[in-house]
Formats: C-alpha cells, structure tokens, sequence
C-alpha cells in the first residue's frame, strides 16, 4: 500500500468514524470523540496537495461530527451530512478520474 492509498484510507475512515457518530447513542458518543479527534489530527497531517479539497470537506465533516457530538445540536447533525454527502461525490469523481486514466493509458 503506497502513500496515497494509506491517507485516503485515513481520509475514508475519519468520514466514516463521523457518519458512525450521528447514528449511536448519547453515551457511545462521548466515548467515540477522542478517536474522531485523534483521526482529525491525522487528517490535518495527510500531504495529499492533489486532493485538497477532498481533504477540507474531511475535515468539516470530522469538525461538525465533533461540536455534534459535544452539543448534541441537530443543525450539526445536518452539517455532518451534508459535508459527508460531498465527500461521497468527491471521492466518487476522483475514481472516476482515475479510471479514464488508466484507459488512456498506452499499452
């Protein structure tokens, strides 16, 4: 597994880990927040410069998942979402991206 492929695993996780978060109950949400922390932090430390706006939508998902899961406002709740919703397009274009790609690839 090459470099890129380790951060955009970082990049998947943290999106799930915040989906996750908007679905459990008030006290696995406490317990969850100091790992959806910690995968911030290693979101901010992901070198992808190719993908940056990849890694801001993460990284607003991962920040409206975190005052949700301190606040518990439903307006969060909805930020979580919606941010996450782009992440899903984004990482769904650059696989497509990536394929075009490889099809014009020579032989």
């Amino acid at each position: 597994m090459n470099n890129a492929d380790k951060e955009a695993e970082i990049l998947t996780n943290a999106t799930l880990m915040a989906g996750a978060l908007l679905k459990v109950d008030e006290s696995k949400r406490e317990a969850m927040l100091p790992k959806l922390k910690a995968l911030e932090t290693e979101v901010k430390a992901t070198q992808l410069e190719v993908h940056k706006n990849l890694k801001r939508l993460v990284i607003l998902t991962v920040n409206a998942a975190i005052r949700y899961g301190t606040s518990g406002k439903q307006s969060d709740a909805k930020l979580t979402r919606r941010h996450g919703k782009e992440v899903a397009k984004e990482f769904s274009r650059l696989k497509r991206l990536a394929q075009r790609k490889e099809e014009t690839r020579w032989p």
